[in-house]
């Protein structure tokens, strides 16, 4: 009995050693799955000035552009998919996409889920309110009794929940504001790089203002867990850093000052 025991405990020990290689194997096989197919699917939200669809109907911004150029490098092709933002790591993890770009704000969260870059951009989560009402407002204890819009899913959502917020989850960054535009809700918190876009005379929400800046992060973008293709984009961010590359991309959108430095880790 004790004999069978042992070759079983023995068997049982060889099949997980096994099922943690075949997991090993598949996870640092990402760049030649990719080189394979020849396609790098990229998954993207309207989030400009780091992703946006032109009149023409393709993705421009900083951060399409970078990862073009990134495609270009391991010689693929580049899809663009608009995604739900709620289920980036599921369509990761089930190979829809390959890759989430976009205001992709780098958290310990999705560093635990997700094989993230480096930060590639600095950025800020700022309280949007009707203009007239921006003053009013400078902490996040001022604002507990307002209604938040915030896009779900999103380190928005997060934020707005640890500070206590009463929330109104939207499917989209634009319709938050929208929702703020409209009155159906009193403040929205968005990206401070989108609010350059989007709020403010001439831009689409003429009406709203940047009230104060709830929380100071970075901008990165995200692959599957374990895959490889994180530090080749690192390498390419130091590549196009150097050369100043980078910065050129980024003053296309009035950016520039935001660019994070790279450099080539030791």
């Amino acid at each position: 009995m004790k004999k069978y025991l042992s070759i079983l405990l023995t068997a049982v020990l060889l099949i997980g050693m096994l099922a943690v290689s075949g997991c090993s194997k598949s996870t640092t096989a990402d760049l030649d799955y990719i080189k394979d197919k020849g396609t790098l699917v990229v998954g993207v939200i309207d989030a400009p000035p780091l992703t946006q669809l032109n009149d023409e109907g393709e993705w421009t911004g900083l951060a399409a552009d970078l990862v073009r150029g990134f495609g270009k490098k391991l010689g693929v092709d580049v899809e663009f998919k608009e995604i739900d933002w709620t289920q980036m790591e599921h369509l990761l993890n089930d190979k829809t996409i390959d890759c989430v770009a976009s205001a992709l704000t780098l958290t310990a969260e999705r560093r635990a889920v997700m094989e993230c870059t480096k930060a590639y951009l600095n950025n800020s989560q700022i309280v949007v309110t009707k203009a007239a009402n921006a003053r009013k407002y400078t902490s996040a204890e001022d604002c507990l009794q307002l209604k938040f819009a915030v896009l779900d899913g999103s380190t928005h959502e997060t934020l707005a929940k640890e500070n206590g917020f009463i929330i109104m989850a939207k499917d989209t960054t634009e319709n938050a504001l929208k929702a703020v535009s409209d009155g159906s809700a009193d403040a929205a918190i968005v990206n401070s790089i989108y609010a350059t876009t989007a709020i403010g005379k001439g831009n689409e929400f003429p009406d709203l203002a940047r009230s104060f800046r709830l929380k100071n992060n970075k901008i990165g973008f995200a692959f599957r867990k374990g895959s490889e293709l994180a530090q080749q984009m690192n390498d390419y961010f130091v590549t196009v850093y150097t050369s100043g590359q980078m910065k050129q991309m980024a003053s296309k959108y009035e950016i520039q000052k935001l660019i994070t430095e790279q450099v080539t880790e030791q």
